[in-house]
């Protein structure tokens, strides 16, 4: 009997001790300081993490006795880990058309900078690859010289490729082979020639800057319509080209601390984007997450137009896919002539417009999609939530988490309107990398100072969340916003922004804010049991560095779904 007792026993220490492995964490991070950014912001030393999810976190002593043989334990030596950073505003599915061959300039400081990322960027890429920068930078972002680049720098730089490099939206610089690959020649003798349409020439012919003579000096203007136009005549990117870019882009962003982000469709986003995006999803060949909204093919501009759109809204349905890809919203552009503004100039829509998108709105809200709204302007915005009330009546749009985004001009009294719908702010950092003249001339130097009102929106209660308008109007690096957020400077170090945040106000509008804003907050946003286990580990600490030294902190590694995607976790614990 004693015999049979022992063998009992040892057989269930033997099934506990099973049933503990099973249990235990896949990964214990240990001696770190842990932001969880939970509902309390509170800062623990460890957290364990099984599989995808965070199992727990407390101090060294309590994970430590979760750990099993199986666990990896990582000594964090006193770095900080902070949550996955989510742009809630990015265009990253039109990036990834060309992202492998573009040099990137977020954060670039000086001329001479600028250039040695050309040039090596240019020294990267095969034979016959295009040099590319589409937008994410403008010269006021640089100290000192802020001059043209010129056609024989550019030259220079990438002798033997086409070189297109884009300042935001506003205007681009090319090179010589640029020119002879759209057939427009360097000099001509009169404006006439220089703007005379031949079939073979690009349809940006006209916004070629020439000289006193003629000679073109290697700077396009024309704005959004030039890019647009340009972009056109890019290479052609296959399947198996922007499978590559798709990764190139991932690593990128993965590499600058971002987990997930809110996708706002835009002009010239080909469906076969979406739709290879998908593929990769559905492999597990994604390492951002990436929530969006409905295509191109959605944007209306004449009230006929806006009924392809109020088919789209019928005939599909968000939220159908998963954590890492799906579609859940309508916007940031749905009907532009109602909602399209910017810092100057208001929209001017007539009654038509506004019925088409009182139309649209009213489809969304019974379709039960969230909406994000482009608009800037207190006249835009006072319009939008005319119809948005009106839609209310008949469809409670409560619990749909609308959005206005951008929203640099907003008001107390219109804060307050959006808050009784129950709706959010997307506010981009677009203004840290300069260009503001024009606002400047429009309201003065004093209101644009005011342009966001972060401290008004922060103290008004409503939802609210930080993102940049990248990867063309803007940069993309979600310290370089966090910066601008605590300091109201440009990367210039000039004086922009005068209503402030805290690190902390920062840190969650850019993580458990954006997580909410998405339908995503009981997977992702902070660190805490239950979520998905998305985080960073820093290379300093982002709560007691120097202000000026946030826009420069970068993860030593990047952990999404619990797997490392960038850097290196560090030594084993003992």
């Amino acid at each position: 009997m004693r015999t049979f007792v022992r063998i009992a026993c040892v057989m269930l220490a033997a099934v506990a001790g099973i049933a503990h492995a099973a249990d235990a964490p896949s990964l214990v991070l240990l001696n770190g300081k842990i932001i969880t950014v939970d509902d309390r912001f509170t800062i623990q030393q460890a957290v364990a993490v099984r599989d995808d999810r965070i199992v727990a976190v407390g101090s060294n002593e309590q994970i430590r006795e979760m750990v099993s043989d199986d666990t990896q334990v990582v000594d964090l030596q006193g770095r900080t880990v902070i949550p996955g950073l989510i742009d809630n505003h990015t265009h990253i599915v039109r990036g990834t058309e060309h992202w492998s061959n573009e040099a990137r300039l977020e954060g670039v400081s000086d001329r001479k900078e600028l250039l040695e990322v050309l040039r090596a960027k240019a020294q990267s890429l095969p034979k016959g690859e295009w040099l590319l920068t589409l937008g994410g930078w403008y010269e006021d972002q640089l100290t000192g010289d802020r001059s043209n680049l010129t056609r024989r720098e550019l030259d220079q730089i990438a002798p033997d490729r086409p070189a297109f490099i884009q300042a935001k939206y506003d205007h681009a610089f090319v090179n010589t082979a640029w020119f002879k690959a759209m057939n427009i020649p360097l000099r001509v003798r009169g404006p006439q020639e220089a703007q005379r349409p031949t079939r073979e020439r690009t349809s940006v012919t006209e916004d070629v800057e020439r000289d006193a003579d003629g000679v073109a000096t290697g700077r396009l203007n024309g704005g959004l319509r030039m890019a647009n136009r340009a972009a056109q005549r890019f290479p052609e990117v296959t399947e198996e080209k922007q499978v590559a870019h798709i990764e190139a882009t991932q690593h990128y962003f993965n590499s600058i601390g971002l987990t997930s982000v809110y996708d706002a469709g835009g002009i010239g986003v080909a469906d076969a984007s979406y739709e290879r995006l998908g593929k990769l999803a559905d492999a597990g060949r994604l390492t951002i997450r990436i929530m969006y909204t409905l295509g191109e093919e959605t944007i209306s501009s004449k009230p006929e137009d806006s009924q392809k759109l109020l088919a789209k809204l019928q005939q599909t349905r968000p939220f159908q896919g998963n954590e890492w890809f799906d579609r859940i919203g309508l916007g940031e552009i749905y009907y532009s002539p109602f909602h399209w503004d910017d810092l100057v100039d208001a929209s001017t829509p007539n009654e038509g417009d506004v019925a088409a998108a009182r139309a649209i709105l009213t489809a969304a809200a019974a379709g039960g999609w969230q909406v994000q709204t482009h608009a800037v302007q207190p006249s835009t915005i006072d319009r939008l939530l005319d119809v948005m009330e009106q839609v209310n009546r008949e469809h409670p749009l409560r619990g749909l988490r609308w959005s206005i985004t951008h929203a640099d001009n907003i008001g107390a009294a219109q804060i307050e309107r959006a808050k009784h719908l129950g709706m959010n702010l997307q506010i981009r950092s677009q203004r840290v990398i300069g260009d503001v003249a024009g606002a400047i001339r429009k309201h003065g130097h004093d209101a644009v100072l005011d342009m966001p009102r972060l401290r008004l929106i922060q103290d008004s209660g409503i939802q609210y969340g930080l993102g940049t308008d990248g990867t063309k109007a803007a940069q993309i690096n979600p310290f370089i916003t966090l910066w601008w957020a605590v300091t109201g400077k440009t990367l210039a170090g000039e004086r922009i922004t005068r209503e402030l945040l805290t690190r902390e106000e920062a840190l969650i509008a850019h993580t458990r804010a954006n997580a909410f804003l998405m339908f995503q907050e009981a997977r992702i946003g902070a660190i805490r049991p239950g979520l998905l286990a998305d985080f960073l580990v820093l290379d300093r600490d982002y709560l007691t560095v120097p202000e000026d030294e946030i826009r420069y902190i970068r993860p030593v590694a990047t952990v999404v779904g619990g797997k490392v995607v960038f850097g290196e976790l560090g030594g084993q614990a003992q």
